[in-house]
């Protein structure tokens, strides 16, 4: 009869190959980036860094944050590309609206904020594919995720409206 030591030494290889497997990326090309919250909340930042403001706006393209940053009265996009995350581009979009305006002002929820409280609301995966500020009366961040959920998050308290 085999000892239980042979049988383990046997069986340790098998055990680690498959460890390994199952924690390996997917195979592809790796073209595609997954644009889960935590990269798109990465983006945001960097775009208001860059900027030198306050972001209202994101929409996810083709593994791109183009991000609305509000910086003083004039909004500036800023590509970033969710792999770096790395600026690959920035372009003044004119000026905020005044509506967007007064409603970052009185703002004490960020954008990057809005994101992390609508992910904990949501029920999918939280893959991120588009966020607006909603202003007016109920300003709100209005989060989208790619599998077709939203939700609002109130940008004066943070609270998940629906």
């Amino acid at each position: 009869m085999a000892s239980p030591r042979a049988l383990i030494a046997a069986l340790a290889p098998a055990g680690l190959a498959l460890t390994l497997t199952a924690c390996a990326p997917a195979g592809g090309t790796g073209a595609a980036v997954d644009a889960g919250y935590e990269k798109v909340i990465a983006a945001v930042v960097l775009a208001e860094s860059d900027a030198g403001g306050r972001a209202f706006e994101v929409e996810i393209e083709d593994a791109t944050a183009q991000v609305q940053v509000a910086a003083g009265d004039r909004a500036v996009e800023v590509d970033v590309d969710l792999a770096g995350p790395t600026v690959t581009d920035r372009r003044d979009e004119g000026e905020v609206e005044s509506e967007d305006r007064a409603a970052l002002a009185s703002a004490s929820t960020t954008l990057a904020d809005g994101i992390r409280v609508a992910v904990a609301a949501h029920d999918g995966d939280g893959s991120v594919a588009e966020v607006a500020l909603r202003s007016g009366a109920d300003a709100a961040w209005s989060v989208e995720f790619v599998d077709g959920g939203a939700v609002a998050v109130a940008v004066a308290d943070g609270t998940v409206e629906r």
